[in-house]
């Protein structure tokens, strides 16, 4: 089937021009840079006059909440959205119930998403403390990466074993796979949730959850990241970088070809001063920072030392959005 968009504002790869897309059955095969109606038979026209027409999203950051918490949301809800707002593939990560952490719970979600999704998509491999034996099995063509939670959040799924780490460092770099990164120091935040109990009660506001969950944390764990990159050689993403501290850790022109980085939305929009107001509606992992650091990472996505921004797309119920720090925690992605 031969489709033509016609009349539309193309906008594509640093250029901006009127023009049309050629679709053939389901590959874009001519883009026309021209105001000239362009000759040839076609099954379909649309006119976009007055809209843009742009390459779809790639959601490389996403928690679609199936298997297991699909009360929140599941791949055809969470994918359907996904397509009305111009995304056409996600990649979704590992920690569901279960988790993907094995080669038959990898399966299971690819299976669920050939019935349901409906667009493109992929599932990053979750490791732990004992599974880098399963990575020799896996596909390069079909997973994306190897993600790898240095800080806890939903799903428990925390490798804090100093061993293990290097293992998985180790093998995914001589398998050829990239590693991503959910870096925050765990130790650091209790040891910070801590001084914040005694300062503010048992169960602090969540306007301080940014203190708690805070940059020293997640530099440290970064640092640690981006040292395991450089022993082992392993392509490293790290995930919603949220404060300026961290993007030094990459001025290194060695550890850029190396290391890249994601930012997500929350980091993007809000600083610490929108907990006043949104309370725990804003509260995520690694936490929203300080104006400093968000427009550091705006900055750092228009020079392009931040190299990709994912959504984070993680559904919560409204009512576990309420209450304070110890109410919502861990729960926040």
């Amino acid at each position: 089937m031969n489709t033509i968009i016609e009349n539309g504002t193309i906008v594509n790869e640093g250029k901006v021009c009127r023009g049309s897309v050629v679709i053939q059955d389901d590959r874009i095969s001519e883009i026309i840079f021209s105001t000239e109606p362009p000759r040839g038979n076609y099954d379909k026209r649309v006119d976009a006059t007055g809209c843009f027409v742009l390459p779809g999203v790639i959601d490389e950051h996403v928690h679609f909440r199936q298997p297991g918490m699909t009360d929140k949301g599941d791949i055809e809800s969470e994918s359907r959205a996904a397509a009305m707002g111009g995304v056409t593939s996600f990649f979704d990560m590992p920690n569901t119930n279960p988790m993907t952490t094995t080669l038959e719970t990898l399966d299971e979600k690819i299976q669920m998403a050939v019935r349901d999704s409906h667009i493109n998509y992929s599932f990053f491999f979750g490791a732990t403390n004992q599974n880098s034996s399963l990575f020799k099995h896996l596909d390069p063509h079909i997973i994306p990466g190897i993600k790898v939670f240095m800080g806890a959040s939903t799903g428990n799924m925390l490798v804090d074993n100093s061993r293990a780490l290097e293992k998985i460092f180790q093998t995914a770099a001589f398998l050829n796979l990239p590693v991503m990164t959910h870096c925050e120091d765990s130790a650091m935040i209790t040891a910070n949730m801590k001084i914040a109990k005694e300062k503010y009660g048992d169960d602090p506001d969540v306007i301080h959850h940014y203190e708690i969950r805070n940059a020293d944390a997640c530099h440290h764990s970064s640092k640690l990241a981006i040292e395991l990159a450089k022993r082992f050689g392993t392509q490293l993403h790290i995930a919603h970088l949220s404060t300026a501290k961290e993007l030094s850790l990459i001025d290194d022109v060695e550890v850029r070809k190396l290391v890249t980085l994601e930012a997500v939305i929350a980091h993007l929009v809000f600083t610490n001063e929108d907990y006043l107001t949104k309370k725990a509606l804003i509260k995520c992992n690694p936490s929203v920072k300080t104006a400093a650091d968000r427009d550091a990472l705006r900055r750092a996505l228009a020079n392009g030392k931040i190299s990709t921004v994912g959504t984070d797309h993680a559904p919560h119920l409204l009512s576990q959005k309420q209450g304070d720090v110890v109410g919502l925690l861990p729960e926040c992605r």
